[in-house]
């Protein structure tokens, strides 16, 4: 009987197995955090039912009255999915990102990743990606219930809310990264994240318009990292400070969310831990 002649060669000089593509590295990682959240129903429909409830709540209770709504059927859809876009973003994104790399960092999940063939950038993209799916599905759904008691208000400018939604979820991917190395146990996530949540929320322009606010204080909040989104994405429906789409009215808020994809790039590669706090 004869031998192959792969296995007959020694192990230093058999070559090494084809490395696969990127985007089958994030997918094959991506997958399976989706399936954990698809398998726990409980979390996926409440994930999914925030939107239609949240609009159905502000419908019963009249959001026209919300600072912000303006008046008229379509500013009020616009003001409702300028909210659930931002709300969607912090608490899906951000918070439940933070949570999800600091349990998988305490498991020693990441570690382990870390040292085979994917990158760094790769898992975290992966472990994004089951809430970016969730942000998208309440999104839509969202806008069927704006569409049911509401309208649907016209996109004047499609460009600028791609921008904002991509862009917005882009920086709070990486704060929750940040956030996720300052973050010693899951539980305790509830209080590093609050600085953040606290900012985003109060000064973020749909809470409190920031013409209502100090002069310092509103130029403060205008380069706040929820700003931008809350911006652009009025802009894109034709709304807000910035509407009318021209390079000028957005361009601020295009720079600041810049900038501050800038310092999370900057953060994560600071603050990022792979390893368990001791």
């Amino acid at each position: 009987m004869t031998t192959s002649t792969t296995a007959a060669m020694p192990a230093a000089a058999r070559p090494a197995p084809a490395r696969r593509p990127a985007p089958a590295r994030v997918w094959s990682l991506a997958r399976a955090e989706i399936l954990l959240l698809v398998r726990n129903r409980t979390a996926l429909f409440n994930a999914l039912a925030v939107a239609p409830a949240t609009v159905a709540f502000l419908a019963w209770i009249g959001a026209g009255s919300f600072p912000g709504a303006g008046g008229g059927a379509e500013a009020t859809a616009t003001f409702l999915l300028t909210v659930l876009a931002a709300i969607a973003l912090v608490f899906v994104v951000y918070y439940n990102l933070t949570t999800t790399l600091v349990a998988r960092r305490e498991e020693l999940v990441l570690k382990r990743l870390l040292s085979g063939e994917v990158s760094a950038t790769e898992i975290v993209a992966a472990c994004a990606t089951p809430a970016v799916a969730v942000v998208l599905g309440q999104l839509v759904l969202g806008a069927v219930a704006v569409g049911v008691w509401f309208t649907v208000p016209d996109v004047a400018d499609p460009l600028w809310l791609l921008l904002g939604l991509a862009g917005g979820t882009v920086v709070f991917v990486l704060l929750a990264v940040v956030s996720s190395g300052l973050t010693r146990t899951v539980e305790s996530a509830q209080l590093t994240t609050l600085p953040v949540i606290m900012l985003t929320m109060v000064l973020s322009g749909f809470t409190v318009p920031l013409e209502a606010l100090p002069d310092v204080v509103g130029t403060i909040a205008s380069w706040t990292p929820m700003y931008p989104v809350v911006a652009l994405v009025e802009a894109g429906l034709g709304a807000g400070p910035a509407a009318g789409g021209t390079l000028t009215a957005v361009g601020q808020p295009l720079l600041c969310l810049a900038l501050w994809t800038v310092a999370g790039l900057g953060g994560a590669r600071r603050w990022m831990r792979w390893e368990p706090r001791r």
